[in-house]
């Protein structure tokens, strides 16, 4: 788990910094300060969920603290999720806030999945999901050209009009893929495909799908 986020992390920073197409721009606009975004905002997020996420989950006091390696690797993604949408117009300080509100985000949707009894065993739509919607809220409000906390035009109508159109993209992606997903699980549902076998379930896929070796306890 731990090195695949690692792999994730640094992937991230060619991903955002290429995605820009910005190789030969200033240090101040550039790919530098693009991965600098990105670092911090996925390090806040992991450093947040790390604190928070058991609290949240099982309402724990400080006393009683549990690290948990895999809020950590999350928290990072989530961060990172939080920053790609806005990560090469923003000031250093602002992916931070980002990030730290985004491993809030997908701390809090970890506990909404949990209360909704939803099958998410690795959190995607927490950290993609929930994540996923404040990088594009964050986006209307730090972006430095048209977000309400930017430099130039903070408050104006502008800025506010920017923000509303990333709220509506955000509800026309959450419409197209539960649309698509309802449609997609009701037939596997009817087709009987939706779910493997009682048995395959408490065996594990690994063995039932993947050819793993059974535990010498149900050999």
């Amino acid at each position: 788990m731990v090195l695949g986020t690692i792999l994730l992390w640094v992937s991230w920073l060619f991903f955002n910094g290429g995605s820009a197409y910005g190789m030969f721009e200033s240090r101040g606009s550039g790919m530098p300060k693009i991965m600098m975004n990105t670092i911090l905002a996925g390090a806040t997020g992991g450093l947040v969920a790390t604190v928070l996420k058991p609290i949240v989950m099982t309402s724990l006091s400080f006393k009683k603290f549990t690290y948990d390696v895999a809020a950590l690797c999350n928290g990072i993604l989530a961060g990172l999720v939080s920053i790609t949408g806005v990560c090469n117009n923003v000031d250093p300080w602002a992916a931070v806030v980002i990030g730290f509100f985004g491993g809030i985000f997908y701390c809090l949707a970890c506990k909404l999945v949990l209360v909704l009894g939803v099958d998410d065993p690795l959190e995607a739509s927490s950290v993609h999901g929930a994540s996923g919607m404040w990088g594009l809220i964050a986006v209307g409000l730090f972006d430095k050209s048209s977000g309400i906390f930017n430099y130039e035009a903070a408050g104006s109508s502008e800025s506010w009009v920017f923000l509303g159109w990333q709220l509506l993209g955000m509800l026309i992606i959450v419409l197209w893929t539960s649309g698509l997903s309802l449609i997609y699980f009701m037939i596997a549902r009817q087709a009987k495909i939706l779910r493997v076998t009682l048995l395959d379930e408490v065996l594990g896929l690994d063995i039932s799908e993947m050819g793993a070796s059974k535990p010498k306890m149900l050999s």
